[in-house]
Parts: structure tokens; sequence; C-alpha cells
């Protein structure tokens, strides 16, 4: 006769669920520690907003995704080196925006109200006209129409978005 070694796996496959879940819920929800975004005051039809500035591609790429809040004229500006078809999308995005395209003379070109994607691939917006920036908004009424002009980006267009604070 031979005697058996029984073994039971049950703690292991719990405890690699629970490794594996902490793992999932820990890339899914925070915002990456090498991301900071310098933070600036522009002004948007009179009104003072601060806005976080998305410059680099990393930023660019994640931008506003996972954040479960915009406070009141708060946002996002992403900086585009070069003028062209700047189009973004609402992946991993949990609150609706105000999406305004600004073109290289910080004019608006284009606005749409969009909301969170739970599709699967997520629809991809742009507009027609070329831009040199794209600016997300909370998705109140900001009274932006094309042909509106932001103020306060002659600073950050012109030295590389290194101007403003870091707050």
């Amino acid at each position: 006769m031979h005697n058996l070694i029984r073994i039971n796996f049950l703690p292991i496959k719990a405890l690699l669920m629970v490794v594996i879940i902490v793992f999932l819920l820990m890339v899914n929800t925070a915002i990456p520690n090498d991301i900071v975004f310098k933070k600036r005051q522009v002004i948007i039809n009179g009104e003072e907003y601060l806005v976080e500035i998305a410059q680099s591609a990393k930023q660019r790429r994640h931008g506003l995704m996972f954040r479960d809040q915009l406070n009141k004229r708060h946002g996002m500006l992403f900086i585009y080196s070069k003028t062209g078809d700047h189009r973004i999308w609402m992946k991993n995005t949990l609150i609706p925006l105000t999406v305004i395209w600004l073109d290289k003379n910080s004019l608006v070109i284009g606005v749409k109200k969009l909301t969170p994607c739970s599709s699967d691939p997520c629809p991809i917006y742009g507009v027609s006209k070329p831009s040199k920036y794209v600016l997300e908004l909370n998705n109140t009424n900001h009274g932006l129409k094309p042909g509106f002009k932001i103020d306060g980006l002659t600073g950050i267009l012109h030295d590389g978005g290194d101007a403003g604070s870091t707050l």
C-alpha cells in the first residue's frame, strides 16, 4: 500500500486570488506617482479657472482618467507640439466633461459635451479643423462657442508649459 500525502490547495488558491485582486485595484484606480501636472490660471469668459497642464505624451495619455470629480472652474489643458487632428476618447474617464478644441491663437474651434465611456471600444472625438490645444472642463455651461478666445495661455504656450505654479 502506498501512503498518499494530500495537500489542500484551497488556501493557496484563495491567497493567489486576493493578491491578483489587490494588484488589479492598484493598477486601475491610482494616478501614477511619476505623473505630475503643473497648474496655471486662465481666463474663460471673464472667470478664472485653474487648469492642469498635460504637455508630455505620458501626461496627455493619462489626462483625467480615473478622477471621480472635477471642481467647478477646474480643468486640464492638453498642449501639442504641432497643430493637427487631435482627438480624444473618454476611456477610464469617470465624469462627464466639456471638451474645447483651440487653434494656435487660443481661439475656440469646437466644443463638445462628452459622457464617460461604457462601451468597448470607446468612441473617439475630434473636430473638423486642425487644433493645437484641447481643454477639458467639468460638464457645466461655460458659455464657450467657436471664435471665443481663452485668455492667459500666452505664458503657457510660449514657454513650453513651464510657466505658472506647480500647486
